[in-house]
C-alpha cells in the first residue's frame, strides 16, 4: 500500500463495494468523452498510415527490391566466376598437356639428333682413319720406292766400283733385283 495513489485510497477505504455501473461509469465516463478519444485514435491512425507506414513500406521495398537485385547480381557474379574458373582450370590443363607434349617431342627430336650427331660423327672418324690408312699406305710405298731406288743406286755405284767396268742394263737389272730381293727378305724376318 506504499506507492497507491491517495485518491484510489479514499475510494476503496469507503464501505461499500463498487456497483457494475460505477464501474462502467469509472472506466467510460461519460460517452461523448469516449466517443472523442475513439476518434482522436482513428485520426492518430490514419495521420500515422499516410504519414509513416506508405513511406516506411515504399522504403522497405525498395530496400527489399534493392537486396533481391544485389543478391540476383551475386548469384549470376557466383555462376559467371564459377564458369570462367572452370575455364581457367580446363585452359592450364590444356597448357599442361601441350607443356608436356612438347617437352616429349623437345626429348624424342634430341635423342634423334643426337644419333644423328654421333652418328656423323663416326662415319668422319671411320673416313678420316680410312683417309690416314690410305695416306699412311702411300707413304709407305712412297717410302719403300724410294729407298728402293736408293739401294739400287747405291748397289749400281758399288757394283762400279767393284767390277771396276761398266755393267750392262740387263745385268745391272738383275742385280738390282736380286739385291732389293735380299733386302726384302731380311726385312720382313
Amino acid at each position: 500500500m506504499n506507492h497507491i495513489p491517495f485518491a484510489i485510497l479514499e475510494e476503496t477505504s469507503s464501505s461499500t463495494p463498487f456497483t457494475r455501473e460505477d464501474f462502467l461509469g469509472k472506466i467510460f465516463g461519460n460517452i461523448w468523452s469516449l466517443l472523442i478519444n475513439l476518434l482522436a485514435l482513428v485520426v492518430l491512425f490514419v495521420v500515422l498510415f499516410l504519414v509513416a507506414y506508405k513511406p516506411v513500406k515504399k522504403y522497405v521495398e525498395k530496400r527489399k527490391e534493392y537486396i533481391e537485385h544485389n543478391i540476383h547480381d551475386a548469384e549470376t557474379a557466383k555462376k559467371l566466376y564459377e564458369q570462367k574458373a572452370g575455364e581457367g582450370e580446363k585452359i592450364i590443363s590444356d597448357a599442361q598437356k601441350e607443356a608436356t607434349e612438347i617437352v616429349a617431342k623437345a626429348e624424342i627430336n634430341a635423342k634423334k639428333e643426337a644419333d644423328s650427331i654421333i652418328a656423323d660423327a663416326a662415319k668422319e672418324a671411320s673416313r678420316r682413319q680410312e683417309a690416314a690408312t690410305e695416306a699412311i699406305r702411300q707413304e709407305e710405298a712412297a717410302s719403300r720406292k724410294a729407298i728402293h731406288d736408293e739401294i739400287v743406286n747405291v748397289a749400281l755405284e758399288a757394283s762400279k766400283e767393284l767390277l771396276g767396268r761398266e755393267i750392262s742394263e740387263e745385268d745391272n737389272k738383275k742385280l738390282i733385283e736380286e739385291f732389293a730381293a735380299n733386302i726384302e727378305k731380311e726385312k720382313e724376318a
